[in-house]
């Protein structure tokens, strides 16, 4: 497993092969003191022990695809599953995450990993060769960070490869109850038992804990008893993303997270379509070294830019079948400020 760390010593990203994660980002508060904002490890072996996606390249569909699988062109394909025997969740047991992939090429600034990947059991359709590109620029106390996907397939497949930082600005393992989101999306998607998209279009956000139109803290929802987050004790839900315009070529602003005492903020732009946000109520993991004491319940927050959920079943929803001969290609950012004057109240 190789590890590139991308940047200089006042914003870095640390990228490693497994998984082609993001390990860790690290970046100034409002006082000058650098520290890390996702979750991540230190050695190769707690990350392949850890369960929580943590900052992992996703695929080849990521989020749940319902138990019975999906038909291409009249072929039956059946993921093995992975999540309580109910779904396919992120490409299943032998996805993208699992792997090592291949570093070629690496600067101070850009690292490339590419990776032929196909499922041992058959169950999705394949190969598929995938790239991704990390470039970590800072430049007029503007940081930033850009992930590009681009992926072909050999024969008809399904495909929302996508990647699963954690965040907490705080620079600790505190809770993320008081960082501040805004989401870009006037309907999200409500879940079953089983976390799967309930049947019908989404649904306004109006008059309910998801409507993050306007910025507001995270406490606010997750201390909801709408019967949506007490199913999913947190949020676990996709968002629609509004169309708006594009921004060069990071795609439309998908929202905002801040977090008022450190003066950290986060703008990220895509052009996916629908943004998941999980407010890390299941993780457990003990070995996450960064931020310090982080890798319990709700010390992190996965903001994951995506396809639809559940999408292959769906015929209702946008498809994402990609044939021989075409591209996948999406792009998503995160710009990195900091307010250095701490707000009132």
């Amino acid at each position: 497993m190789e590890k590139i760390t991308l940047g200089d010593k006042s914003f870095s990203v640390e990228i490693w092969s497994r998984g082609a994660a993001i390990n860790d980002i690290r970046m100034p508060d409002r006082h000058g003191s650098v520290g890390s904002v996702v979750l991540g490890y230190d050695t190769e072996q707690a990350r392949l022990a850890g369960a929580g996606y943590l900052g992992e390249i996703v695929g080849p569909y990521a989020n749940r695809i319902g138990e019975g699988g999906f038909v291409i062109d009249g072929k039956q394909y059946t993921p093995e599953l992975n999540n309580n025997g109910t779904s396919t969740l992120h490409g299943g047991p032998h996805g993208m995450s699992y792997q090592d992939w291949e570093v070629v090429e690496a600067t101070k600034y850009r690292v490339r990993l590419q990776l032929d990947w196909s499922d041992p059991t058959g169950g999705f359709p394949g190969p598929v060769h995938v790239e991704v590109v990390y470039f970590a620029q800072s430049l007029m106390g503007t940081m930033m960070l850009t992930h590009k996907v681009r992926a072909t397939s050999a024969v008809p497949s399904v495909l929302s490869i996508v990647s699963h930082p954690y965040f907490n600005l705080s620079g600790t393992g505190s809770p993320i109850h008081d960082h501040i989101l805004s989401v870009t999306a006037s309907t999200y998607i409500p879940v079953d038992e089983a976390l799967i998209p309930l049947p019908g279009e989404p649904v306004s956000v109006e008059g309910t804990p998801f409507d993050f139109r306007q910025a507001r803290p995270l406490g606010d929802a997750l201390g909801s008893k709408d019967p949506q987050v007490e199913l999913c004790q947190g949020i676990d839900h996709g968002f629609v993303i509004d169309s708006s315009p594009k921004l060069g070529g990071h795609g439309s602003i998908v929202g905002t997270l801040v977090h008022k005492e450190s003066g950290r903020v986060i703008l990220m732009m895509s052009d996916y379509p629908a943004l998941q946000v999980y407010t890390g109520q299941g993780l457990n993991d003990d070995g996450v070294t960064h931020p310090p004491g982080a890798g319990g319940a709700f010390t992190g927050i996965a903001l994951e830019t995506q396809e639809y959920p559940n999408a292959p079943q769906r015929t209702d929803y946008p498809s994402k079948v990609l044939r021989p001969g075409e591209v996948f290609s999406r792009t998503t950012s995160w710009s990195f400020l900091v307010n250095s004057t701490k707000e009132k109240g």
